[in-house]
């Protein structure tokens, strides 16, 4: 297995990303990482603009993947939501990195079907309980 990044080398690969910081917003384990919630992560997902997108081709050699994602490199891969305006839920603004609405990450973890996202949903919700006061 993969050596997992804690928050310090997930914000240092964040740094070198040849991106706009507001063009892309971080998905999944690296969200809760850059939150304080999960200790690590063992890749970078994130989730891109159009303009985004074109932004990476312009600086990698995005290799497509079967379901619709790009590898960016051998820790990155991205997916293209196209305007942020049109998301259900907005991405959230947090140490200056936009992360994945932790909303809409409860709700893809409830519907997961794998075990590895199932034994994150308490730590979600106690989450979401400490910081907005309310119980999902």
């Amino acid at each position: 297995m993969e050596k997992r990044m804690n928050k310090e080398e997930l914000l240092e690969l964040l740094g070198n990303l040849k991106i706009s910081r507001n063009e892309f917003w971080i998905l999944s384990s690296g969200a809760l990482t850059l939150r304080n919630i999960y200790p690590d992560a063992g890749d970078l997902d994130i989730a891109v603009t159009d303009k985004g997108l074109e932004e990476l081709k312009k600086s990698y050699n995005l290799k497509p993947k079967e379901n619709g994602w790009f590898i960016i490199d051998d820790r990155i891969e991205c997916v293209c939501d196209g305007k942020k305006e049109s998301l259900k839920y907005q991405p959230e603004l947090v140490q200056g990195y936009y992360l994945q609405n932790i909303n809409e990450y409860l709700e893809y973890l409830e519907n997961s079907i794998r075990e590895k996202d199932k034994k994150r949903i308490p730590i979600v919700k106690e989450y979401i309980k400490n910081r907005y006061g309310v119980q999902k």
